[in-house]
């Protein structure tokens, strides 16, 4: 049996087979659109980290009042009236946002002490002399907290008004506000 030359040249298939080609990938997408997508990725990564980080504070509100004058029983200050279930998350040094009345200044203290005794309504209007004003501040069994004053001129400028209070009981993560999410990440600090 005879071999068939090759109808190639033994020179061709030789260059053939030692040229280095590079494959050939099409292109998708252009580089301009890459780098935006690369970018998009970076800021959603940032935005995990920090929502992940991220603390935000939870208050508790109550009704209080501005005492001008010493009473029977009580000094001259700001008195915030919480209710009875909440006195375990109330400590001093916690910090305070005050509304004096519905159109005054608001300032930020802190709680300067908590009373552990439980109040009915008629025991803090009669012990802190609300009379009229007082018969929204307090409806519920309460304990007193004592509120740091900001000024002497508050006490006497407000006297006998009525405050809302904002008191930061803790914070929490970012995370939490996504509903199916607040299980799995951290509770209340």
């Amino acid at each position: 049996m005879s071999t068939r030359p090759s109808p190639y040249r033994e020179r061709a298939l030789k260059h053939y087979s030692q040229q280095n080609q590079e494959a050939v990938v099409p292109r998708l997408i252009s580089l301009r659109t890459a780098a935006v997508l690369w970018i998009v990725l970076a800021v959603l990564l940032i935005a995990v980290v920090v929502s992940w980080f991220g603390q935000i504070p939870m208050f508790t509100t109550a009704s209080g009042i501005v005492l001008g004058q010493k009473t029977a029983h009580e000094a001259q200050g700001v008195y915030i009236f919480i209710p009875a279930n909440q006195l375990n998350t109330i400590q001093a040094g916690m910090p305070v946002r005050v509304q004096v009345g519905l159109n005054g200044p608001d300032f930020t203290t802190t709680v300067e002490s908590v009373d552990k005794k439980v109040m009915t309504p008629t025991d803090a209007r009669q012990q802190f002399n609300l009379g009229s004003s007082g018969w929204g501040v307090i409806e519920e069994p309460s304990v007193v907290v004592t509120v740091k004053n900001s000024s002497a001129n508050l006490l006497k400028s407000f006297a006998g008004s009525v405050i809302n209070a904002q008191i930061q009981i803790g914070t929490r993560p970012v995370l939490s506000l996504i509903p199916g999410i607040s299980q799995f990440v951290g509770g209340n600090k």
